[in-house]
């Protein structure tokens, strides 16, 4: 039953608002935004054609999340300037409360507005700042963007003007807390709106596809290169936003349908081939992606590999094999769980002291198969790993988004078991991979040999009073062992 109805300002056709917080609702015949109000309809202006983004929910569904009952009654779709993404405005047990459903970074989010909470304003924030909401506690920032409002559908619990600024900050809490603080236009020094939330795994939503769907809420079973026109099998329905073609190794955008990239096609297929399936510690994964990422050191370019993996019930997961110290398997770490306070000498987690080992400035080369975020060739992150034993925890930043992440080491029998892959191959290739992308190094180590025969023979004929200082040759050093580790 309607809560509100009329006519549309601007065409005449009939509009009807379901649930009691909805305040604007963009008309589905002329798409301008019709605003409620004591005073009855008004109408805002005529919003942009949504792109067409990948999603497993569309305006109109019914469902659960974690036994909740939830419908989906509107969308607005943002730009903060690397392609769009969607918010859903949805309503709780049949109407009696509302929130936010969103996707990103591979994982879900919902959150619902909760009042009378201070926070420090906009220009105060920055990643890893800690912010206190009240009795929810004290929660970290993980990403501060401004983005601006391009589109919207349906109805909403506000007006959301094309074009609208909107600047915010979200923030992670202890175990799954998630929560965001929306500025709006930072510019107008208006009050900051908090919402308060959780990540949830996919599993817990339940949806019922009553909503229209577009082309990429439909297409479930292949994805097609925008460059070579080849089908490619997807691995990856309602996730993805950029492949990286198998035939042609273009690396295109899925959403808006352009080239990004234009990468030689793949000498040899990954060692983990994109669509296997194995299981590790009991999870079944789906390998999706493969990218080949680079750090230089002394002016030499030193490269690893990074398998995506998926799984339904967990999420996104890499495998990276570095040359070096062999295979790691890494998992995502809440930020709002680790000790920063001395990150000079050390970061605390889980009861464990993880030492500084490096900082270098990481880029992805290469990239294989279907990847969730806007990857692009040359994208390049702040990477500084700390170590405690084997296990490396990494600290993936740029100037407004930082991510953590744990590696840990898996035997290369291990992973060709569980994705039923021959070892002798691995050995082989590995073998081919490691001369390859150690060329700097192993000359440096040629060129140490060498120093070290000389050395020696001058020492055998030098007068007694010579001295070698600190047993090492003047004016360089040699620089052994895993210097990084890579990780998402």
């Amino acid at each position: 039953m309607a809560v509100a109805q009329g006519n549309c300002p601007s065409c005449g056709a009939p509009i009807e608002f379901s649930v009691g917080s909805s305040i604007s609702k963009v008309c589905e015949f002329c798409r301008h935004t019709v605003l409620r109000s004591d005073r009855g309809l008004s109408e805002l202006g005529k919003v942009a054609d949504l792109a067409d983004t990948p999603s497993l929910v569309a305006v109109g569904d019914e469902g659960t999340l974690a036994g909740r009952p939830i419908r989906v009654f509107g969308r607005v779709q943002l730009n903060h300037g690397k392609g769009p993404w969607d918010e859903y405005y949805v309503a709780f047990d049949h109407g009696q409360s509302w929130g936010w459903l969103a996707q990103a970074q591979g994982a879900w989010f919902v959150t619902s507005w909760v009042p009378g909470i201070a926070v420090p304003t906009f220009d105060e924030l920055r990643p890893e700042v800690d912010v206190a909401l009240g009795a929810a506690g004290t929660f970290r920032v993980v990403e501060v963007r401004s983005a601006s409002i391009v589109s919207a559908e349906g109805e909403l619990p506000g007006a959301f003007p094309a074009g609208f600024p909107r600047s915010y900050a979200d923030l992670r809490g202890a175990g799954s807390a998630f929560a965001t603080i929306d500025y709006g236009d930072a510019r107008q020094a208006q009050p900051a709106t908090v919402f308060l939330g959780w990540e949830f795994p996919e599993a817990a939503l339940q949806v019922v596809k009553l909503g229209p769907r577009s082309g990429n809420k439909l297409r479930f079973t292949a994805l097609k290169c925008v460059n070579c026109g080849g089908d490619v099998p997807a691995l990856l329905p309602g996730h993805s936003e950029r492949l990286g073609c198998p035939y042609c190794g273009t690396l295109s955008d899925l959403i808006e349908h352009k080239i990004i990239a234009q990468q030689e096609k793949a000498r040899a297929l990954p060692v983990i081939p994109i669509g296997a399936r194995g299981t590790l510690s009991g999870v079944e994964y789906t390998c999706i992606a493969m990218l080949r990422r680079g750090s230089f050191f002394d002016g030499d370019l030193y490269e690893w590999e990074e398998f995506l993996l998926w799984s339904q019930g967990t999420g996104f997961r890499w495998l990276v094999l570095d040359p070096e110290s062999g295979w790691s398997f890494v998992t995502p770490v809440n930020l709002a769980e680790l000790d920063l306070g001395q990150r000079r000498e050390f970061v605390g987690y889980q009861g464990r002291r993880f030492q500084p080992r490096n900082d270098n400035e990481a880029s992805v080369r290469y990239v294989l198969g279907e990847v969730y975020w806007k990857c692009e060739v040359g994208e390049a992150v702040r990477v500084s790993d700390f170590v405690d034993g084997n296990d490396v925890l990494s600290r993936e930043a740029t100037a407004s988004e930082v991510n953590w992440s744990l590696s840990q080491p898996r035997s290369w029998a291990e992973i060709a078991q569980a994705f039923a892959l021959p070892l002798a191959e691995h050995a082989r290739r590995f073998g081919k991979q490691d001369a390859k992308v150690q060329i700097g190094k192993t000359g440096t180590l040629l060129i140490v040999v060498a120093a070290i025969i000389i050395l020696a023979i001058l020492m055998a004929n030098a007068p007694s009073s010579t001295t070698v200082v600190g047993g090492s040759v003047s004016g360089g050093s040699f620089r052994g062992g895993g210097v990084f580790s890579g990780g998402k």
